[in-house]
């Protein structure tokens, strides 16, 4: 059996949003020192950052060091702050199709796979009756 693509892979939370706890918004702030602000905390490497409606900054970010950097940080520009992975954006879905995975149970998957979540099997409807699409039969 060859290696998974997935070994060694270790998922981070590429998104984090920058909330204000109280009523001045973070985004608020002029551009250039959000910049300093955010180039003091996770270094010289360049991020993108954008704004977001509701007054919180989304940073996108290129390591798992940065990630733990920026999510320890309780002020941002005298501004207290919560940063939180983005609700959606740090996470994707797809189908595998596989069958040599017909024979695996869905827990199985999940718990084989890095940064699988959440694993369920398709079902088709033959008339009245849903079947599970598995190769194992």
């Amino acid at each position: 059996m060859s290696v998974s693509p997935f070994a060694g892979w270790s998922p981070f939370k590429k998104f984090l949003v920058i909330s204000s706890k109280g009523s001045a918004k973070v985004a608020d702030r002029a551009p250039f020192k959000i910049h300093r602000e955010l180039k003091s905390i996770l270094g010289d490497e360049t991020i993108e950052v954008t704004k977001l409606g509701s007054g919180d900054l989304m940073v996108k970010l290129k390591s798992n060091d940065q990630a733990k950097k920026l999510g320890a940080i309780a002020m941002f520009l005298d501004i207290p702050v919560t940063v939180s992975p983005h609700k959606s954006l740090n996470s994707s879905k797809g189908v595998i199709c596989s069958r040599d995975l017909g024979y695996c149970s869905e827990e199985e998957i999940v718990e084989e796979l890095s940064g699988v979540t959440h694993a369920r099997r398709i079902k088709v409807r033959r008339g009245e009756d849903k079947i599970q699409t598995d190769w194992s039969s």
